[in-house]
């Protein structure tokens, strides 16, 4: 009986998180066609097939549909990045093809201007600034072990100096990204791989 009781329970979560996939699909591509703002809850209902009374069983309001797609994106960069803390075996050269192999997945238009969007309602909602401090703080948590790895002797000072330079470029590699979809992805890709060597040089 105990084990009907818990495969139920897994069978309804998985219910769960394919409506609230689903809903945070529709509501991206809602933002992609109307911006952050635009997208109201009638529009993401009809996107997702759904009534808006159903989405409201999965999600508080749309606030919260646009918090939990911000945080499944920045998830997923940072599973990227704290990949890339896991190659202790790599030279420099092999961090950087890493590095430039993955931030192309930040690159993506759509993907980028989300990420803007975010960027600007953090300085007016609090819950998209701690969302936005939470992901700095992860990131350079990652890009110490990286550059550690990288460059052997570092002062502790030194290596926070890089760390935080590599996370101004990486922010403005997304800026350019998300307000300049014609811009060649492959020619930023190699771009950002020239100031990694400098950030991961001796």
């Amino acid at each position: 009986m105990m084990a009907k009781t818990e495969a139920a329970a897994s069978r309804q979560e998985q219910r769960v998180e394919r409506r609230q996939a689903q809903i945070l699909d529709a509501a991206r591509a809602c933002v992609r066609a109307d911006g952050f703002h635009a997208a109201s809850m009638s529009r993401i209902a009809a996107e997702a097939g759904m009534s808006v009374g159903h989405i409201y069983q999965y999600f508080e309001n749309k606030e919260a549909i646009m918090v939990a797609l911000s945080e499944r994106d920045f998830e997923d960069f940072m599973f990227h990045v704290t990949e890339l803390g896991h190659h202790e075996q790599l030279d420099v050269p092999g961090i950087i093809a890493a590095f430039q192999d993955r931030i192309m997945w930040l690159l993506d238009h759509d993907r980028a201007a989300l990420a803007l969007e975010v960027l600007a309602e953090s300085a007016r909602n609090a819950k998209f600034a701690s969302l936005v401090l939470r992901v700095d703080r992860e990131f350079r948590h990652e890009a110490r072990k990286i550059v550690r790895t990288a460059v052997k002797g570092l002062l502790p000072a030194e290596a926070d100096a890089r760390v935080e330079m590599l996370l101004v470029v990486v922010r403005a590699l997304l800026i350019h990204a998300g307000t300049h979809p014609v811009s060649d992805r492959k020619l930023l890709a190699d771009g950002f791989g020239l100031a990694l060597r400098g950030l991961l040089g001796p």
